[in-house]
């Protein structure tokens, strides 16, 4: 009877885990249309306005992706939870589940980065594709006040915008070192070769981590390489 009720426990679990992944790119795009390509036009009226504040039309875009990503992370957060419970329970599937979990956690990691810095995931549409004249002549203006002063409001928000992005990244990516660090240290004396591949993953994190602490420090020459087509 005990085994018969977790095999129900356990076919729950994958029947949700499933379901979530499936929203997790199905209910996100339900939210209605963002209009991305709009972005660029809404991008210089926001710079030649002078101000801090979005117009009506770029704001829409930035919550627009606000929803966007917070509907994606508050689907990849449960998702990793159950995730993780089915790794520990299905020792047979370990492995493979346990590189799901991983895989969900850096879906979290990515969107939240989206929720906090909605606007900051705009920004590299600006170098997708050719620029007109008016937004070529927006990038050269953005390019000159970050090299020679001074800078005007509205940069100061997308400068804000970017290091936010970073840190929460660093952040974050440092929680999962933390964690993948502790597995090694765990499964060290049972499956060493588990334990080895489980820090070097917990080394790849922390590059992570140091990239996006070297960004924080020093945002605008990596800034520069965003508007000509570099994250």
């Amino acid at each position: 009877m005990i085994t018969t009720t977790a095999r129900r426990r356990d076919a729950g679990l994958l029947t949700m885990a499933v379901l979530l992944a499936a929203a997790f790119f199905l209910a996100p795009p339900l939210l209605g249309p963002g209009r991305l390509d709009d972005f660029p036009r809404a991008f210089v009226a926001y710079c030649a306005s002078g101000g801090p504040d979005f117009p009506p039309d770029l704001q829409h875009l930035v919550d627009h992706q606000f929803r966007y990503y917070l509907a994606r992370m508050v689907i990849a957060l449960p998702l990793l939870t159950v995730l993780v419970t089915l790794a520990v329970r299905l020792r047979r599937f370990r492995l493979p589940i346990g590189a799901l979990a991983l895989a969900a956690a850096v879906l979290l990691i990515a969107n939240a980065q989206g929720a906090v810095s909605p606007f900051g995931t705009l920004l590299p549409i600006l170098a997708s594709g050719p620029a007109d004249a008016d937004l070529a002549a927006v990038q050269a203006q953005v390019r000159d006040q970050l090299e020679n002063g001074p800078v005007s409001p509205a940069l100061d928000v997308m400068l804000d915008e970017y290091v936010r992005w970073h840190v929460v990244k660093a952040v974050l990516v440092g929680l999962l070192a933390a964690v993948l660090i502790g597995l090694s240290v765990v499964v060290w004396r049972r499956r060493r070769w588990l334990s080895l591949l489980t820090a070097v993953l917990a080394v790849a994190a922390l590059g992570v981590v140091a990239a996006n602490v070297t960004t924080v420090a020093n945002p605008i020459p990596p800034f520069l390489l965003l508007l000509q087509g570099s994250w």
